[in-house]
């Protein structure tokens, strides 16, 4: 700690000019905060990317403002890039000796979550654990409590959280309205600093000078090395500057994982605002003309950031495979985008080597790393990004042979940077003599048929279920007044999500299940019971998982009250299903006893990533594992998209198989269900007695 050159007055801390540090995570109103303590005027606040000091006058006092660059509110602070995490604690530099209060902003119009206190108090204390001591928690867009007290919102049912944070802070808080300027609540803010730095004995908060040198030394460092693999990638380019012909015609094939701004960057490319930024769940092929080169540009389905590719769906595999067949000869240039607001380490290395291995070893000659969001790197430039984040970057980067571009998605009108980029291509082609890259011919008349016949294996089971559909007995399934709905699935299959969707309310909540949970409402006139189970490890075998987890499954057949019953298996749409979780399945189905599966519909979640793609192409390109589970349900199914929650269509539908189904097999309280659960309760029985006989076992 260090004096603050203040002196008391009637026994408060007089300070003849305030240092403030602001922190927060994105979009929670800093610079707004900022530019209203100082009654500053400015249009739409811009994103703070690097430490920015404000100087003004604050209800008639001299304020020094630092505002710094906000984290992701999800993010802990392991997730958030090294040179963010840097410009975090370089913002105590801005204000030597140090700032006389830090201020934790919050959004009050927002939810606030277990994991967004977690993310705020890691990144606080990167600049050093008694930093609580001169913090006070500020709640923005105040306006938006209307006649709520801000205690009764920190109080309020689900937001624990946000007391257990304010308590760290010392229950200090205070709440503004940065809307419209007002001199009282910047004057109560002033005089609650006052008191901070009066009860900390006059003095204002310094971070530990060894952290604070160690941090500069570090971004010096990474300045030089930056500096060197600039001038290294530019005598690499030079080499080739003079040999590379202009091409008339580019082909360009976009890779990455979601979220990476891939479908960014064809707006990027063809000078376009805001087109089409949805979700890229199967190949998009656009073509136009930039500069007097006609440019093809092939997106892709991205996969999961951090999984590997045996868990990624094989129909967005095989859209990968086919992006090549799409754009013949070839694509000049595979683009693998990254996000730069992100940090990237070993998981999404080995995730990112197995997805372009789809492509088979030479498509790395081809590939050109696209750093997206480049807008956030602020003054810095791309080579102190990559050499201040560890070694599997750099590694990635040998790779793709030293070429990078960064694209400014927040200035998609800036030609200069696709520029740019095609002359790096054109540098690329000219490196691989002319070369565009070329899948081998026996493996692309492979992608090809395959392709081809599951695109007529998915017709021939449409038209067969079409056909069904017309033999069904029309009125076959009888409405029902009540009816009773059992979740079961894999953990992270969208269980919970899909009960909240079937009864158009949030009463399961967002948590991962962990013991059975039944929730009840009326539905289109019907009594509905919908009860949510814990979900099992998506590849484990049974015997593998613990015994309270199986317990509480079959649990659920107590909670159901009288009425028919159906059983709604959950499998994710986007993600692969193999032999592995075919077993899981049947093991975990089959503790209710073989007829459960006559009672089983099959729910796919995640219904918006199949985009115009059939159900049906889906299931054929998975193969036989998925076959099987939807033939022992009697090929069963239904598609619910969990982020369509509005629509009540998907529902009513949903209800309506499921009367057939009860229909179909006549199922009722009095036929079936007392057997289903006479087996369940006595497979229960049986599992407790095995595991007091182990117990025993063990004991002698």
């Amino acid at each position: 700690m260090a004096a603050c050159g203040s002196s008391p007055q009637y026994g408060v801390q007089f300070i003849s000019e305030f240092r403030i540090v602001l922190l927060g995570n994105k979009g929670a109103g800093k610079t707004s905060l900022a530019n209203t303590i100082v009654c500053r005027q400015t249009t739409s606040p811009k994103s703070t990317v690097q430490c920015t000091k404000i100087r003004g006058v604050a209800a008639g006092r001299l304020v020094t403002l630092v505002d710094s660059p906000g984290w992701w509110k999800n993010f802990l602070a392991n997730e958030t890039p090294e040179f963010q995490k840097q410009e975090l604690v370089l913002s105590m530099a801005h204000c030597q000796p140090g700032p006389h209060a830090v201020l934790l902003v919050i959004r009050v119009d927002a939810l606030y979550t277990e994991k967004n206190r977690r993310a705020a108090q890691q990144h606080l204390e990167l600049l050093g654990k008694d930093i609580w001591k001169h913090t006070i928690v500020v709640f923005t867009y105040g306006d938006h409590l209307q006649d709520q007290m801000v205690e009764q919102h920190i109080e309020s049912e689900g937001e624990i959280v946000l007391q257990r944070l304010v308590g760290k802070c010392g229950n200090r808080y205070h709440i503004f309205n940065i809307d419209r300027y007002s001199r009282t609540q910047v004057k109560e803010l002033l005089e609650m600093i006052e008191d901070i730095v009066s009860g900390n004995g006059g003095a204002c908060y310094e971070m530990d000078q060894r952290c604070l040198y160690e941090v500069k030394e570090m971004r010096r460092v990474t300045e030089e090395k930056a500096m060197k693999r600039s001038l290294m990638v530019q005598e690499q380019r030079d080499v080739h500057k003079g040999h590379k012909g202009s091409l008339s015609n580019i082909r360009i094939v976009l890779l990455g994982y979601r979220r990476s701004g891939k479908s960014s960057i064809g707006n990027n490319i063809f000078g376009r605002e805001n087109v089409g930024l949805k979700k890229t769940s199967q190949c998009v092929k656009t073509q136009s003309e930039f500069a007097g080169k006609v440019i093809t540009v092939l997106d892709t389905p991205g996969w999961w950031k951090t999984l590997t590719a045996r868990d990624t769906a094989e129909l967005d595999k095989q859209e990968i495979l086919r992006s090549i067949c799409l754009c013949p000869p070839g694509p000049h240039a595979l683009l693998l985008t990254l996000r730069i607001d992100m940090p990237f380490r070993d998981e999404e290395m080995k995730s990112l080597e197995e997805h372009m291995s789809l492509l088979g070893e030479r498509a790395w000659k081809h590939t050109i790393l696209l750093f997206t969001y480049g807008d956030l790197l602020g003054d810095l430039t791309v080579e102190q990004y990559i050499e201040s984040e560890e070694k599997d970057l750099k590694l990635l980067v040998a790779k793709c042979r030293n070429r990078y571009h960064v694209l400014n998605n927040k200035n998609l009108l800036d030609g200069g940077q696709v520029t740019e980029l095609f002359k790096k291509i054109e540098e690329m082609v000219a490196e691989n003599e002319g070369h565009y890259y070329e899948m081998h011919p026996r493996i692309y008349k492979e992608v090809r048929r395959k392709w081809s016949l599951m695109e007529k294996k998915s017709k021939m089971r449409l038209k067969v279920k079409s056909r069904k559909m017309t033999n069904s007995v029309k009125g076959a399934g009888q409405y029902l007044s009540e009816l009773s709905l059992v979740l079961l699935g894999y953990g992270e299959a969208g269980k919970t999500s899909a009960g909240n969707t079937i009864l158009g309310t949030t009463d399961f909540g967002f948590k991962r299940t962990s013991c059975c949970v039944k929730r009840t409402r009326e539905i289109d006139g019907r009594l509905l019971t919908v009860i949510d189970t814990p979900g099992w490890s998506k590849r484990l075998q049974i015997e593998e998982m613990p015994k309270l987890i199986k317990q509480e499954i079959l649990q659920s057949v107590s909670l159901i009250p009288p009425g028919p019953v159906c059983f709604l298996l959950v499998i994710r749409l986007d993600s692969s299903f193999q032999e592995e979780e075919r077993r899981a399945v049947k093991d975990h189905m089959n503790l209710f006893g073989e007829k459960v599966w006559d009672q089983t519909l099959v729910l796919f979640t995640c219904g918006d990533w199949l985009g115009d793609r059939t159900i049906e192409l889906y299931i054929e390109c998975e193969g036989e594992a998925l076959k099987w589970i939807l033939e022992k349900c009697g090929n069963r199914h239904h598609i619910l998209s969990n982020k369509n929650q509005r629509s009540s269509n998907q529902v009513t539908e949903l209800l309506k198989k499921i009367e057939e189904l009860v229909a179909e097999n006549k199922t009722c309280r009095s036929v079936g269900m007392w057997d289903l659960k006479e087996n369940t309760e006595n497979r229960m029985e049986n599992m407790q007695a095995k595991e007091r006989g182990l117990q025993r076992q063990k004991y002698l």
